[in-house]
C-alpha cells in the first residue's frame, strides 16, 4: 500500500472511509455480541431474584425449607456478659445433694413424716 503523503485527496478519502466503514462493521458485531450476553445476564439475574425471593409462604416449599434463599436470617440472641454473674447458688450457702454411700445396693424403707396419727 503507498504512504498517505503519495496519495491524493480522493484516494484518501476513500481510504478513511474505507478504514471507518471496517471499525463500525466491527463495533457492530461486539455490540451485537454484548446485547446477546446482556440479554442472557438479565434472564440469569431475573431467575435468582426469583428463587431468592421463595420462601414457604408465598411457594409449595414445607416450612422446614423455609429458611431458604430469600428469608432474612434470625437476629442474633444477645449473650450476657459472663463478667456480671455467676452461674450457680451464692458461694458459702449450704449444698443439698444426696451423699455417697459405702454400699450403694442396700435399701432402707423410707415413709414420710406426717401430721397425723397414720405416720
Amino acid at each position: 500500500m503507498a504512504v498517505p503523503e503519495e496519495l491524493s485527496r480522493d484516494q484518501l478519502i476513500t481510504l478513511a472511509h474505507r478504514q471507518a466503514a471496517e471499525q463500525i462493521s466491527a463495533m457492530a458485531a461486539q455490540v451485537s455480541d454484548l446485547v446477546e450476553a446482556n440479554e442472557e445476564l438479565g434472564a440469569k439475574l431475573a431467575r435468582l431474584e426469583h428463587l431468592m425471593s421463595r420462601n414457604s409462604g408465598n411457594s409449595s416449599c414445607p416450612p422446614s425449607q423455609g429458611g431458604g434463599p430469600g428469608k432474612t436470617p434470625p437476629k442474633q440472641k444477645k449473650r450476657r456478659d459472663p463478667t456480671t454473674r455467676t452461674r450457680g447458688k451464692q458461694p458459702g450457702a449450704p449444698g443439698t445433694n444426696l451423699a455417697w454411700v459405702d454400699e450403694p445396693d442396700e435399701r432402707r424403707a423410707r415413709y414420710p413424716q406426717g401430721c397425723c396419727d397414720c405416720g
